[in-house]
């Protein structure tokens, strides 16, 4: 699914998240707070958007390469990382064609599959490359939240959302798929994952100081979804 946030406002996308509250303060270190240790293990980050996440996960001692649908998410991701992480383009709502079985101890992806409509050709392959014991561990849109835009009041259906966010400091539209915590996980039990964990996330304590509204909403209201899954 095409976004312009991520492709022509890529480079001010990048600036954006890089210290906000929603991805650096929220998103971030409760994603982070699932990983297993990383020396010397393959990990491949789905969605990697412009690499925060790369970033942490080669500082933790990992082997990584970098996945996106917008080129220019990879080019910032070559630009600021170099030859230490194999990145490149692909449309991961066909899967991961080029990666071979059974390649990777962790996969990772971040707010990254309620821009696909069908999400089996994704996890059928993340299931696919994952040595035995592997771990996939990813955040997505609350199902909770995303149901308040519902258009026809049907938790249960699965639904396009067109919607404008003010990551930017100004309107941009974005359009993602909103679907019910059973369909998640359903669509996982069928790619063969167990599920570990799910948690809703922890905003960083440092947020009640620099932004006490969006800390108190984030402490008494879901956001986020977080699952740690393993090969079953």
């Amino acid at each position: 699914m095409f976004n312009p946030m991520y492709s022509e406002h890529a480079r001010d996308y990048a600036a954006a998240i890089r210290d906000n509250n929603y991805n650096a303060n929220y998103e971030r270190p409760s994603l982070l707070a699932l990983l297993p240790a990383l020396q010397d293990k393959a990990v491949i980050d789905l969605g990697c958007g412009p690499g925060e996440y790369s970033e942490v996960l080669l500082k933790r001692g990992a082997r990584v390469t970098a996945v996106d649908y917008s080129e220019q998410m990879v080019d910032i991701v070559k630009e600021k990382l170099g030859e230490s992480v194999r990145c490149y383009q692909q449309d991961l709502a066909k899967g991961l064609p080029l990666e071979s079985e059974e390649s990777y101890d962790l996969a990772v992806s971040a707010l990254m599959i309620h821009y696909l409509e069908d999400l089996s050709p994704l996890f059928r392959d993340v299931k696919r490359i994952l040595k035995p014991g592997g771990l996939f561990v990813f955040s997505t849109h609350h199902p909770f939240v995303d149901y308040q835009l519902s258009p026809t009041g049907n938790y249960f259906l699965q639904e396009k959302i067109v919607d404008e966010w003010d990551t930017l400091g100004r309107p941009i539209r974005v359009e993602y798929y909103r679907r019910s915590l059973s369909q998640i996980m359903q669509s996982l039990t069928d790619a063969g994952f167990s599920v570990l964990e799910l948690t809703e996330g922890k905003p960083a304590a440092s947020m009640e100081q620099t932004a006490p509204e969006s800390y108190r909403k984030l402490s008494t209201e879901p956001g986020f979804l977080f699952l740690k899954c393993s090969v079953t």
